[in-house]
């Protein structure tokens, strides 16, 4: 006689993450998809064209230290830019290391100088096989004394910003790519067109902050006391604020999709600590406090 054993017992399934989970995910998997772009770059053309076909370039210059307006061109290189403090750094410094074809010209950091203002340009020839001919990172280093009145400008094209630095003011401008925010600043201002906004730990602002894209996510989570203002505003994504303190603020809100809002309110705008404005055309708005993941949006 043939005895069947019963199945083994069904293994359960792990638990679904939690929407503030998949947020981390997702975060995550883009910024390091972008900063191992270069070695993808590397591995793809040893493989089709042979390593002789690729170099990396590296290049390093040193920036006035009595500036107070720094401003980042990257043009249309693909690159990851990076903004840190030191405080063994005796002075501001700009370093790039580009991976790049064989067959285009050189390329070299250009640092132009108008009053205290600085520009951080990418120059020399661009011309290349493929337009990811060229790509990797430049990193700006600050001593954190000048970085707090320093207002810092990127102008991207394609890539990701990382911000780890403590500034006065931070303006960002993107077409392709993601903005990813830690540390202070008195005033920011982020404008993508195709990428999400995201902060990897609170951030704190203390006069105002506006983050636009057009087809992105806005995930931001703000510490300490908020910014007198906060604006964001998507065509095509989710927006999830976390704010802290006890409030009251003054919120607005316009999206198609799911509408939450769990902070402390006022229609008074001389009792509210902060005017809140949220808006997407295709997606869900969710204003929380500070640590509170449940109702966060999710596609």
């Amino acid at each position: 006689m043939t005895t069947i054993a019963p199945p083994p017992p069904t293994t359960a399934a792990p638990p679904p993450l939690t929407p503030g989970g998949r947020r981390g995910l997702r975060a995550t998997f883009v910024v390091l998809a972008v900063l191992l772009v270069s070695g993808t770059v590397i591995a793809l053309g040893v493989a089709s064209f042979g390593i002789s076909r690729f170099r990396v370039v590296a290049d390093e210059k040193t920036l006035p230290g009595d500036i107070r307006d720094l401003v980042i061109d990257t043009a249309d290189v693909p690159a990851a830019v990076r903004l840190v403090t030191d405080r063994n750094a005796t002075e501001p410094r700009v370093s790039m290391r580009l991976v790049n074809s064989t067959r285009s010209g050189d390329q070299t950091l250009s640092v132009d100088r108008a009053a205290n203002r600085a520009t951080v340009t990418v120059r020399g020839d661009a011309f290349g096989f493929t337009p990811w001919s060229r790509t990797g990172e430049i990193t700006v280093t600050l001593p954190p004394a000048l970085a707090r009145n320093m207002a810092v400008t990127v102008h991207q094209e394609t890539g990701v910003v990382l911000a780890q630095a403590d500034l006065d003011e931070l303006i960002t401008h993107g077409t392709d790519g993601m903005v990813v925010l830690s540390g202070s600043a008195r005033r920011i201002e982020v404008h993508n067109e195709d990428g999400d906004i995201v902060t990897r730990e609170p951030i704190s602002v203390t006069e105002s902050f506006t983050a636009e894209t057009t087809d992105g996510d806005v995930t931001v989570e703000f510490k300490d006391a908020a910014p007198r203002t906060i604006a964001a505003s998507t065509s095509d994504g989710d927006i999830a604020l976390e704010l802290p303190g006890a409030g009251p603020y003054l919120v607005r809100t316009d999206a198609p999709g799911n509408t939450t809002v769990t902070v402390p309110r006022t229609s008074d705008p001389a009792r509210a600590v902060a005017e809140v404005t949220a808006r997407s055309e295709d997606g869900s708005v969710v204003v929380s406090a500070l640590g509170d993941n449940r109702d966060r949006p999710h596609r």
